[in-house]
C-alpha cells in the first residue's frame, strides 16, 4: 500500500462517524425508539407496548463487524442462557428458538427478552436489527422476581440451573458476588459443565435510594473465573455517571442498544453493563460455534486475548471467531488516551504518529509497516470505535 493511500484512508476514518444511531430526533425523520424497563413497581402493569418498527441498522452491527464474521459463524449447535426477568418467544425475531425453565418463559418487565435479542435475534424483513449470534438457542432463566426485583440468591440457583440445563454460555442480568458462597457453589457446578459465565462488571443504573450527594456504591468484586464485562458507547467510552465498578476483564458496546421487547415484532433501546454481557455471551456463542472443540476456559481466554489492546481489552468478535490477532505494531498503537473519547481505534495510532516523526527514518519505516498491516483490517471491519478501559468510579446514573 502506497503510503498517501495509507495516510488518506486514516484521515477518512477519524472524519467518519461511527454509525448512526437509531435513537434519533423525531423532528428529522426517524423513529424514537422507547427504553426497556430493568424493573417494575408493583404499581405498574407488565411490559404491554410493541415498541416502534426501524429499518435503520444498529450503531453496534458496524462497530462489531458482524458482517463480516456471519459468514464464518452464526452461533448454530450454541445454547445461551439468560438468567434474568425471563425471556418471551412473542418477538419473531426469536420465535421457535426460546426454551425456559419453570416459568421463565413469561417475562413481565421485558428485560430478559432484551438481552436474548441482543445475543440471539434473526434478522427479519425491513428491519436492520439482529443479534451478534442469530442462530443460537436461547434458555431462560428466571434470576429476579417477576418484576425485575433484584433476588441474589436466585441469580445464583439460575446460573446453576442453567449449568444443569446444558447452557454452553451463561449470561446474568446483575453482577456476582466472588465472595458469595452460593455463587461459588454454582460457579463451580457451571465450570463441571463446561458452561461460560459472562456478567456484567457494574450495575445497570444507581438505586434510587442513592441520594444525590451520596457517592454510589461500587459492584462486588466477581469472581475470577467470570468473564466481568464493562458497557461502553458509540465513541467506545462509557456514559458519564455510570455506575461504578471494582474489577472488569472486557468492555463491549451496552450504550443505547437496540433490541426487541417482550410483545410483538417492535424495538427497544436500552443501557447497561448487563446489556454488554448479553453482546459479549452472543459473541462467545459465535466461538463455540464455530470451534466446538475448545472448553469454556479456552473461549474466555480466546475472547479476551484477540480483544483490541486498551486499559481494557475491548470485544472483536471477527477476531476472537477467525482468530486474528492483533500484531505488535497495533498492539503499541492501540492504547487510547484516557483524556479524551475515542472513535476509531485508529485515533490513537494517529497520536503515536508525531512520537514516531522524532524517530527519523526508523520511525517512518515502523508507521508504513502499521498502516500496511492494520488498516486494511480496520477498513474491513467498518472501522470500529476504540475501547477506554479505565476503572471509572464516579457515581450517578439512572435507569435506561
Amino acid at each position: 500500500m502506497h503510503r498517501r493511500t495509507a495516510v488518506l484512508l486514516l484521515c477518512t476514518a477519524l472524519i467518519a462517524l461511527p454509525g448512526r444511531l437509531a435513537l434519533a430526533d423525531d423532528s428529522a425523520g426517524q423513529v424514537v425508539l422507547p427504553g426497556v424497563p430493568e424493573r417494575l413497581s408493583e404499581q405498574q402493569a407488565c411490559t404491554a407496548f410493541k415498541g416502534r418498527a426501524t429499518s435503520d441498522a444498529p450503531w453496534t452491527r458496524r462497530a462489531l463487524g458482524l458482517d463480516q464474521v456471519w459468514p464464518l459463524s452464526q452461533g448454530r449447535g450454541v445454547t445461551v442462557a439468560v438468567v434474568g426477568t425471563g425471556v418471551s418467544d412473542g418477538p419473531a425475531v426469536l420465535a421457535g428458538r426460546v426454551d425456559a425453565v419453570d416459568d421463565a418463559g413469561k417475562d413481565c418487565v421485558g428485560r430478559g427478552t432484551f438481552q436474548a435479542g441482543l445475543i440471539a435475534g434473526a434478522a427479519t424483513p425491513g428491519q436492520g436489527f439482529a443479534g451478534v449470534a442469530p442462530q443460537a438457542r436461547i434458555l431462560a432463566v428466571r434470576g429476579t422476581g417477576v418484576r425485575g426485583e433484584p433476588d441474589p440468591a436466585r441469580l445464583a440457583a439460575g446460573v446453576r440451573a442453567a449449568a444443569e440445563h446444558g447452557a454452553g454460555v451463561i449470561t446474568v442480568t446483575a453482577p456476582l458476588d466472588g465472595a458469595d458462597k452460593a455463587v461459588r457453589a454454582a460457579l463451580a457446578v457451571a465450570a463441571a459443565k463446561d458452561s461460560l459465565v459472562v456478567a456484567p462488571a457494574a450495575a445497570d443504573s444507581v438505586p434510587l435510594s442513592t441520594g444525590a450527594d451520596a457517592p454510589a456504591e461500587a459492584a462486588p468484586a466477581p469472581p475470577k473465573d467470570v468473564l466481568a464485562v464493562l458497557d461502553t458507547g458509540p465513541r467506545g467510552t462509557r456514559p458519564d455517571g455510570a455506575p461504578p465498578f471494582t474489577r472488569a476483564d472486557i468492555t463491549a458496546p451496552g450504550d443505547a442498544l437496540v433490541g426487541p421487547g417482550p410483545v410483538d415484532g417492535g424495538l427497544w433501546t436500552g443501557s447497561g453493563a448487563s446489556l454488554a454481557a448479553a453482546v459479549t455471551a452472543g459473541t462467545a456463542a459465535l466461538v463455540r460455534s464455530y470451534h466446538p472443540e475448545l472448553s469454556a476456559a479456552q473461549v474466555r481466554e480466546r475472547l479476551l486475548r484477540t480483544a483490541y489492546p486498551a486499559d481494557l481489552p475491548a470485544l472483536d468478535p471477527y477476531g476472537a471467531v477467525a482468530g486474528a490477532e492483533a500484531p505488535a505494531a497495533r498492539a503499541a498503537a492501540a492504547r487510547p488516551d484516557p483524556v479524551r473519547p475515542v472513535s476509531h481505534p485508529d485515533t490513537a495510532g494517529a497520536r503515536n504518529t508525531a512520537l514516531l516523526v522524532t524517530a527519523g527514518a526508523a520511525g517512518v519505516a515502523l508507521l508504513v509497516a502499521f498502516f500496511a498491516v492494520a488498516l486494511p483490517r480496520g477498513r474491513a471491519r467498518g472501522w470500529r470505535p476504540g475501547r477506554l478501559g479505565t476503572g471509572d468510579a464516579r457515581g450517578g446514573g439512572g435507569a435506561p
